[in-house]
């Protein structure tokens, strides 16, 4: 049931957003990072946002405080819709995908590389424009390194696993080998 929460709330701030004149999806996507920012370096500004010993009344107070000269009013206002109904604790997960609402519509799109050594600039590069041309989108390429996958690359996108990796491989074969022995 929160999935459904969170993609009704994000799907309705996105169309708002997109129906605004005076507001487009990245700098709309700024505006919660910059919320959710607050609520990791105040972790009790986020914990009175979704207490419910809290009154809404306070809660709105609160964020007039804090928000209404800082954040357009389509952002502040949908804050204050989630507190009338009694949905702020869903607000990351919303914002979450927000972000994929807002990537989707850029045609951007982030993806993790890991691998066992760092890769080179060159290989990077090259990763970024395959992935470009395969999916259709701008790819914001990232690189963990991870030792134990021995080696090749293993590919996170999205919802998606693509896992070249060594480690794959030789458990892949190691298996093959233990039906062929039993």
């Amino acid at each position: 049931m929160a999935a459904l929460v969170e993609n009704k709330y994000a799907k309705a701030l996105f169309d708002a957003v997109l129906e605004s004149e005076n507001l487009e999806p990245g700098a709309a996507l700024e505006e919660l990072d910059a919320i959710t920012a607050s609520f990791e370096e105040v972790p009790e500004f986020y914990q009175l946002y979704t207490s419910p010993v809290m009154s809404d009344d306070e809660k709105k107070k609160m964020l007039q405080t804090i928000f209404k000269e800082r954040l357009t009013p389509e952002i502040y206002y949908f804050l204050l819709i989630l507190i009338d109904k009694q949905r702020e604790i869903h607000f990351l997960d919303i914002r979450n995908v927000f972000q994929k609402l807002t990537e989707e519509h850029q045609k951007k799109m982030k993806a993790t590389a890991v691998t066992a050594i760092p890769l080179s600039e060159e290989a990077f590069g090259k990763l970024r424009e395959t992935l470009g041309k395969v999916t259709g989108k701008e790819v914001e390429l990232f690189n963990e390194v991870d030792e134990t996958i021995i080696g090749g690359v293993m590919l996170l996108m999205g919802d998606q696993i693509i896992d070249g990796t060594l480690r794959r491989r030789l458990n892949i074969m190691k298996d093959e080998l233990t039906q062929i022995i039993v």
